[in-house]
């Protein structure tokens, strides 16, 4: 009796970092897996500080994208096994852990030709070309997208996997509704998923797994956002409002910070006093590295109201240690939620983020007082120009400073 209620016990399910030993400060991220009074683990291929992991809340603090990844792969390993216990359960009887963990995790060649399979190879490959340090976005995307089409097919066509000769255009537009519907995703984060797909479909043809190209004729188009920022005049506001509590004064001061440099939440965040280069000629600091998004290096000048902050919040910072990150930073969330309540007391109805900070320091900062899209964009750590494009528009104000000297010469040609 005992042990038929141990098999119908679901699985359960824990994530937990394993260090080879207790010195050591990097650990890797494992899934737990328990059936009835067994247990095994299954390595998620994610590897953290072991002091960025919070065991009582079960997720990693600090590093949104880290955790955000994390989360999804588990998602995608624990879906293959609650898949493999509910086929094994259709065919009845008892079973082990091990034929569990077997089942889903097979390398049977079939299996590696179907989409899943494909798509997989495809996630393990960006994970073997990543480099220390660099973004996790990417490969946050891949495993979002892996999950939706999950989700999509466990819903629409109750399997948890699909050969790509199946794969129709009306699966590929089924899959674009769903994705605007069921997963609530906007038009463009639903393209960005398409486009996703279609790059492991690619391989798929590439690879001859399927007769005929079901995306041929199906085009993945962006619609144009207009980039919210700050005008001139928040962000004087901003700057002269005192708040009762110093923590908001505090996030206020990173998020002019970030205004007038650009800085991205992470970048600021791993800002290390080598960071700084002092010009003797010119008489003023740079700010030198590299985004950890893209790898891509950028330069930007330590602009008065960023020095003025710098010198405010971490006296003697010139004096520190290379490799010393000058802020304390909160997390991301935490960020956020207390710039939500500076935006309130300052009557701002605009989301102030990181990346509202960022667009107005394209925009508000550089573009309106001159500055050419060229330069703008290598201060971004842009990659092609086109990226700033979509950040810092072309604004009414410098239309109408470009276009004041041109109409005063033009009104004095005699009639």
């Amino acid at each position: 009796m005992l042990h038929q209620i141990i098999h119908q016990a679901l699985p359960q399910f824990i994530i937990y970092p394993k260090r080879r030993t207790s010195k050591e400060t990097e650990a890797n991220m494992y899934l737990r897996i328990t059936y009835g009074i067994h247990s095994t683990e299954k390595s998620l291929g994610i590897r953290i500080n072991f002091s960025n992991w919070n065991a009582s809340k079960q997720k990693i603090i600090s590093l949104p994208n880290h955790d955000a990844l994390l989360r999804q792969t588990a998602a995608v390993f624990e879906q293959k096994i609650m898949g493999s216990y509910y086929e094994l359960s259709r065919h009845g009887g008892t079973f082990t852990l091990h034929e569990i963990m077997q089942n889903a995790f097979s390398e049977k060649q079939e299996n590696k030709n179907t989409l899943f399979g494909v798509f997989e190879n495809a996630i393990l490959n960006l994970e073997k070309l990543l480099k220390p340090g660099q973004s996790m976005a990417n490969l946050c995307k891949h495993r979002t997208c892996q999950q939706r089409l999950m989700n999509y097919l466990k819903i629409n066509y109750n399997v948890s996997d699909i050969s790509f000769n199946r794969i129709s255009r009306s699966f590929i537009d089924g899959f674009e509704i769903f994705l605007k519907t069921e997963a609530r995703n906007n038009h463009n984060s639903a393209m960005k998923m398409m486009q996703i797909f279609k790059k492991i479909y690619r391989i798929a043809l590439e690879n001859r797994l399927t007769d005929s190209n079901a995306f041929a004729g199906k085009k993945l188009t962006f619609t144009d956002v207009e980039m919210a920022y700050l005008t001139n005049e928040e962000i004087s506001l901003l700057m002269n409002r005192t708040f009762k509590m110093d923590r908001l004064n505090y996030v206020r001061d990173l998020f002019i910070f970030c205004c007038y440099t650009g800085l991205s939440y992470i970048d600021l965040k791993n800002l290390q006093r080598k960071h700084f280069e002092y010009n003797p000629v010119k008489k003023q600091f740079f700010i030198k590295k590299k985004r950890q998004k893209t790898n891509q290096p950028f330069i930007i000048p330590l602009f008065q109201p960023a020095e003025m902050i710098l010198n405010r919040r971490v006296v003697g910072w010139h004096h520190l240690l290379p490799d010393v990150r000058v802020f304390s930073v909160i997390s991301n969330q935490k960020y956020n939620a207390n710039l939500k309540e500076v935006a309130a007391f300052c009557g701002i109805e605009k989301n102030l983020t990181s990346h509202l900070a960022r667009h107005t320091f394209a925009t508000s900062v550089l573009l309106e007082n001159g500055v050419s899209m060229e330069s703008t964009s290598k201060m971004l750590g842009h990659s092609k120009i086109s990226q700033t494009q979509k950040y810092g528009k072309v604004t009414e104000i410098k239309i109408e400073r470009d276009t004041r000297e041109l109409f005063l010469q033009l009104s004095l040609i005699p009639k």
